[in-house]
């Protein structure tokens, strides 16, 4: 009943698209009038999936508003930055063709510009010192990219990524590719590389694959310490003592240690089915 006082309201402020208040917004902010029907029709939507509270409705209209033009914005300067780097464009061929970069490193530079854009709507003036900038470090970087190139190959499967996995089998595929793409952003970034990038590359899967245990026995901790004494039934019904229950949880545990066991894995269902495996060797 609420949500509909609230969008009766709201179509009195509107009216047919012709009250003075649905003017000043129409020119105040210069949309279309089909963004302006979008606009409408998203407070509405949210009105009636009480996302929003709408106690000064005009305020909150007004923000809406404000929010799209913002948002188009965003997508004007997406698009002039995808321009900016356009290796038919001239500006590239003026002034960013000189650095020579591959599409890897291009394709993250526009990455981290791309989240600057959405994340602090830096204006176009900044877009291409931030452009600049990147390139050029880039340059100044470029035995870091090479050495990690060499480190993970093209298909992820040299030596070097072998060991990884090897060393760290909690780590999945898409640990090492984003564990390499932060390692990008951070030569990007111009970060200085004292050990090397060999020696970055095996610090980081170490830290991943101490991240993802310390996950993992927060997960098993929670089922087993967070849930009381509903654990401690889970062992009777299974027609185990509280000794035996441990012992299997220890085993989990070293497991988890040896990085033998993803944290999403550890749920109700993993240990009801570690419960009955020892059941059955009985």
């Amino acid at each position: 009943m609420i949500n509909e006082v609230t969008i009766s309201r709201l179509d009195e402020l509107i009216g047919d698209y012709d009250t003075p208040f649905f003017n000043y917004l129409l020119y105040s902010y210069d949309l279309s009038l089909n963004d302006c029907e979008v606009i409408i029709n998203d407070l509405k939507n949210d009105i009636n999936s009480n996302r929003v509270t709408a106690d000064n409705l005009v305020s909150t209209l007004e923000d809406y508003f404000k929010r799209k033009v913002a948002d188009l914005e965003k997508e004007s300067k997406l698009d002039y930055l995808t321009g900016l780097i356009d290796p038919e464009g001239d500006y590239y061929n003026r002034f960013l063709k000189r650095y020579e970069l591959g599409e890897n490193e291009i394709s993250l530079i526009y990455s981290r510009i791309e989240s600057r854009i959405l994340e602090d709507n830096i204006d176009d003036f900044e877009i291409k010192r931030y452009l600049e900038y990147y390139f050029a470090n880039s340059v100044r970087q470029v035995s870091y990219f090479r050495d990690l190139d060499m480190i993970v190959g093209r298909a992820y499967d040299t030596l070097s990524v072998r060991k990884a996995k090897r060393d760290y089998p909690i780590l999945s595929d898409r640990d090492i590719v984003d564990i390499v793409l932060a390692i990008r952003e951070r030569i990007i970034d111009a970060v200085e590389f004292k050990r090397g990038i060999k020696y970055e590359f095996f610090d980081q899967c170490m830290r991943k694959s101490e991240e993802k245990k310390a996950h993992a026995i927060s997960n098993l901790e929670y089922f087993i310490e967070g849930s009381g004494d509903s654990f401690s039934h889970f062992v009777k019904s299974k027609g185990l003592s509280r000794q035996e229950g441990e012992m299997i949880v220890s085993d989990i545990r070293d497991e988890i240690s040896r990085g033998m066991i993803q944290p999403d894995r550890i749920d109700s269902v993993f240990l009801t089915k570690r419960f009955n495996e020892y059941n059955e060797r009985k």
